[in-house]
């Protein structure tokens, strides 16, 4: 007679192991962080946009009445500046985001992968401006800042890996 103790048991069906995933390569990483930081970018412009319109109302007033070329060097600079910081301070913080994620959940990434991801971004907001407004100097802050910035956001991620 069987022993009343021992408790019968069926034996379990293992499934197949699944062969392990390839990371993916390092460059479908850059192209996340690029979309990354559009993504985040977009909501913060509109809202540097506003902060930026909000800044220089007292200059040019509330209705923008005052003509620009009217103002003092001294009162041009400040209202470029109050139009352009907020502007910034938006692009590296979306720039670090999208760094932060290409080096943070990309297994093979560096952050130069991340400052490649920040250059994309920045030389197609480069063409896209120079296609509606012409060359400018100027225009060659945004690659720099992008790229440095999402650099600075891969340095981040790959100290939370």
């Amino acid at each position: 007679m069987p022993d009343k103790d021992v408790k019968r048991r069926l034996p379990v069906v293992q499934p197949p192991a699944e062969p392990a995933e390839e990371p993916r390569p390092a460059w479908h990483w850059v192209g996340f962080g690029a979309v990354a930081i559009f993504i985040v970018w977009l909501p913060l412009a509109y809202l540097a946009e506003s902060l930026g319109r909000r800044l220089t109302a007292g200059t040019l007033g509330p209705a923008g009445d005052a003509h620009f070329s009217d103002l003092s060097r001294s009162e041009r600079l400040a209202v470029l500046a109050r139009l352009a910081l907020p502007q910034a301070v938006a692009l590296v913080l979306a720039a670090m985001a999208g760094g932060f994620l290409v080096t943070r959940f990309g297994q093979k990434t560096t952050s130069r992968d991340a400052a490649f991801a920040g250059l994309t971004v920045g030389a197609l907001a480069l063409g896209l401006t120079f296609s509606q407004a012409g060359f400018s100097l100027a225009g060659f802050v945004v690659p720099l800042v992008a790229t440095g910035a999402a650099a600075a956001g891969g340095m981040l991620g790959r100290r939370r890996r």
